[in-house]
């Protein structure tokens, strides 16, 4: 649920189509992404286990997303070089896997995050719902301007209707102006 939102559908980039599971260094990440945006995830594993990266395709990501919906079971994962077989209650699902090579997501992902603004989650996504009802229907573009304690989310269509949304923040850095897809934020 965490990550399968930024899946690709129907990518040439086959390998897109799914979602990585690797096992490394006592922790299971699970990573989707559509070449737009990237969702991660990790999870602590108990014991330290062999490295193992695995796709998973999307339409097995989607069953068991469904499955696990209904479950509070602890969820036993068995991995080979072509299956996965996810074992919790009475359910079995076994699938095959996605042949090809996942890209490094660790590249993609920033270390170093100069800029950090923080406020409630509930006050974001309501703000950028409101925004997205004048975005473009083609480009979903939003514009997001931060200042010191203050965000601005501004939209606009190309029949000059405008939306614009002042939220209170905690941020202390030098004021930014930046672009998103206001459906990748609303996503995640």
């Amino acid at each position: 649920g965490l990550v399968q939102f930024a899946m690709a559908v129907q990518d040439i980039r086959y390998y897109l189509n799914g979602l990585l599971v690797l096992v490394e260094d006592r922790q299971l990440r699970l990573v989707a992404t559509d070449g737009h945006r990237l969702a991660y995830a990790a999870l602590a594993l108990p014991a330290s286990l062999p490295r193992l990266e695995v796709i998973v395709p999307r339409k097995t990501v989607l069953e068991l997303s469904k499955l696990l919906a209904d479950s509070d079971d602890e969820v036993r994962i068995e991995l080979s070089a072509t299956q996965a077989a996810f074992s919790f209650g009475a359910v079995e699902l076994v699938s095959k896997l996605v042949d090809g090579k996942f890209p490094d997501y660790t590249r993609v992902i920033p270390t170093q995050h100069k800029n950090q603004v923080t406020l409630e989650r509930e006050v974001l996504r309501q703000a950028l719902q409101r925004a997205a009802i004048l975005s473009n229907e083609k480009y979903r573009g939003i514009r997001f301007a931060v200042k010191p304690n203050l965000l601005t989310i501004q939209s606009h269509n190309p029949e000059q209707e405008e939306a614009e949304e002042e939220v209170e923040v905690t941020y202390e850095g030098e004021e930014i102006e930046i672009g998103f897809n206001v459906n990748y934020l609303m996503d995640a």
